[in-house]
């Protein structure tokens, strides 16, 4: 049987996408941006947009829940040793982990899976910013919060995003692998993936990028800053470039490999990017089908984006994007930093990248 030939870029029509991207920053509605594309074989074009901020394409950004797919990958390393089973309680490998149910009678953190917290239906409660501004609670804080709170609804019945599920994802990792897990990250991941640029605070903050918290004061900017990446929030504290977050999508892309060198077996990639929450409903209004894998968003299942249903991506609260698409041979990373973008401007620019792929 003769493989199908990949996709390629038309690279007048993927212009359409950097200029799309350098409109966004020019307007104003961001204050930098970067936008990188690459393929199973290598990066095809990186670009820096400054506005407010001056950006490069070596500038290191707040990649907020991206982080959560990296940490994701770093869960399936040790499943992947045998070190740890996605279907055994939590309490397994974090004792201390004791959240009461939702309501008397119903099961509780006993019922609660390292499944259930890769795919958002825990009912472990979201990180709570009101509480960060308020408390300042340090990184053992959050853990002991996210060990007892109350659970908000039966394990496993529904989906509801918390990134305070990943605190507990990374004392799993430390407790399983024997070291803290940005340690794990550096060893496991970043370093094989020759990811220098990452890691939970930015290496060279001479190159780091403010993150323009809402609501803060100027002044207060890098206290702030300073404050949360105190913190290693597994689930949204991870710094990089785009060219190491390209070299991530690019390792999931080829199926857990790299350059000759294999951080997670395809298997395991092929599982993390399987829809894992077939008939669960996201609350809202109206409610919606979340079409989650492990660690990852399923965008070929929904309407926002014309990928296939073989793609992957996850997004941030700062605004960056990464986008895996193996039918497309395709890996798109748009990087940018104020808190509270929503998706709008990094789907425009990979519409538009998709906009330039020619069969």
């Amino acid at each position: 049987m003769t493989a199908m030939p990949l996709p390629r870029l038309d690279p007048a029509r993927l212009q359409n996408a950097f200029d799309l991207v350098a409109r966004q920053v020019g307007r104003g509605e961001v204050p930098s941006a970067v936008l990188a594309v690459a393929n199973s074989e290598g990066p095809v074009r990186v670009e820096a947009f400054s506005g407010a901020d001056a950006a490069t394409t070596d500038s290191i950004y707040l990649l907020a829940s991206i982080s959560k797919p990296i940490m994701a990958t770093a869960v399936m390393q040790l499943v992947e040793r045998g070190l740890l089973v996605l279907s055994a309680p939590v309490q397994r490998y974090l004792p201390e982990f004791v959240a009461p149910p939702v309501s008397v009678g119903q099961p509780g953190a006993e019922a609660v899976t390292c499944w259930h917290l890769l795919t958002h239906t825990s009912g472990v409660e979201d990180m709570d910013a009101d509480l960060l501004n308020r408390e300042r609670p340090d990184r053992a804080r959050l853990l002991q919060i996210a060990c007892t709170s109350p659970l908000r609804f039966v394990p496993g019945t529904r989906y509801e995003y918390s990134s305070l599920s990943f605190a507990l994802l990374g004392e799993v990792i430390a407790r399983l692998a024997g070291r803290d897990y940005p340690e794990f990250l550096v060893a496991e991941l970043f370093g094989p993936l020759g990811m220098r640029d990452s890691g939970f605070g930015p290496p060279d903050p001479a190159r780091a990028m403010s993150s323009h918290f809402p609501g803060i004061p100027d002044e207060h900017q890098a206290m702030a800053m300073s404050y949360f990446s105190s913190l290693q929030a597994p689930g949204g504290g991870l710094w990089g470039t785009a060219g190491d977050v390209a070299a991530f999508g690019r390792a999931m892309l080829r199926g857990g490999e790299l350059d000759g060198v294999r951080v997670l077996g395809r298997r395991l990639v092929e599982l993390m990017t399987r829809e894992q929450t077939a008939g669960l409903r996201e609350e809202g209004t109206p409610p919606r089908d979340p079409h989650y894998g492990l660690g990852w968003g399923l965008p070929g299942f929904g309407g926002d984006l014309p990928a296939s249903r073989r793609a992957f991506e996850h997004g941030g609260a700062t605004g960056p994007r990464l986008l895996v698409d193996p039918e497309a041979d395709l890996v798109v990373v748009y990087l940018t930093n104020r808190w509270g973008t929503g998706p709008e401007l990094s789907f425009a620019a990979i519409q538009a990248v998709f906009g330039a792929l020619e069969d």
